[in-house]
């Protein structure tokens, strides 16, 4: 049955990205029954070839802890959601074929059809693992906690870049709040618990502002004051700083805020301000004054020259008429 040793041979070489799998009890379990009461079940007629089938398939999938190490593709180790993924995947296509009475041509089919989706599936896995997963932090020193598919233990891994992580220029109006967020990408996904710790620069030295769990500070109502350099470290559970990151802060005066003038007193006189171009004596603030003070007088005479002559004019107007013909008397 030459189906069964190309069987073989596509095993060791589509299985080769699913070392870690050994790692998963419940996979490891449902191998057993497919090497086991199916193989046995399917192939009764050949017990020689199902026993060493079930050898192959075993060794290779043991063998497989020993892959080489490449940085694109596979680092030994792996996560536990990743590998949740993959077992689940794992199962599902076992369980597939172990539902069908496959036999013969028909089996070696589904079985190459099925250790193929495997195989792809488990690229994409790791290629999102190597991506996403494995050492992601541009810098700083992130803590990782992988399984290591060689022993099937998890160990701590650690990614060390510089501890600086950049400065963040900041633009905040008084009276507004102020917010540090000294949290980066990747903090979340380091392994343990994390504290945070604010500086204030003060000339050529800093002053502890707070340490706690939070990555954000607050500072409420700035004012002018509040300019200047401020700096956070995120610390790991021993106390060491896995990351640093400093920000510039600039506090901008509100619009049209400016000391107001004092107000005038309610009681007493009202007094002017001085002028600022004070109107030199004989200039024509000086001939305003007298034009109206002139106009005035004028105004005056000329109604009493007019009261005067109207009171002479009545005075003559009797003698006149004694004067006149019509007015003597004949004796």
């Amino acid at each position: 049955m030459a189906w069964a040793a190309w069987l073989v041979l596509w095993a060791l070489w589509a299985l080769r990205g699913w070392s870690c799998l050994r790692c998963d009890p419940g996979s490891m379990q449902l191998l057993q029954e497919l090497t086991g009461p199916y193989l046995s079940r399917q192939l009764r007629g050949d017990p020689g070839l199902r026993e060493r089938l079930e050898a192959l398939l075993q060794r290779s999938i043991e063998g497989l802890a020993e892959l080489p190490i490449g940085l694109p593709s596979y680092m030994g180790v792996i996560d536990e959601k990743t590998m949740g993924e993959a077992a689940a995947h794992f199962r599902r296509a076992v369980t597939r074929i172990m539902e069908n009475d496959y036999k013969d041509g028909q089996l070696f089919n589904e079985m190459m059809w099925s250790l193929q989706a495997l195989r792809e599936s488990f690229t994409s896995l790791m290629a999102r693992f190597q991506r996403e997963v494995f050492c992601p932090n541009k810098c700083g020193h992130m803590v990782h906690q992988f399984i290591d598919c060689r022993a099937c233990r998890t160990e701590i891994y650690s990614c060390n870049r510089g501890l600086y992580c950049g400065e963040r220029r900041l633009q905040v109006q008084e009276d507004d709040d102020l917010i540090l967020d000294c949290a980066l990408s990747w903090h979340r996904a380091s392994y343990g618990a994390k504290s945070y710790r604010f500086y204030r620069a003060r000339g050529n030295s800093e002053e502890v502002m707070v340490t706690s769990p939070d990555a954000f500070l607050l500072k409420k109502e700035v004012t002018a004051n509040d300019s200047g350099r401020y700096r956070c470290e995120m610390l790991n559970t021993k106390g060491w700083v896995c990351s640093e990151l400093r920000f510039q802060v600039t506090v901008t005066p509100l619009p049209g805020n400016s000391t107001p003038l004092p107000m005038p007193p309610l009681l007493g006189p009202l007094t002017l301000p001085p002028s600022s171009h004070p109107t030199p004596l004989g200039g024509p603030g000086d001939w305003t004054v007298w034009i109206i003070i002139g106009s005035s007088a004028g105004l005056v005479l000329l109604l009493i020259g007019g009261c005067a002559w109207l009171f002479r004019r009545q005075r003559e107007v009797p003698k006149e008429d004694q004067d006149s013909p019509g007015g003597q008397l004949n004796t």
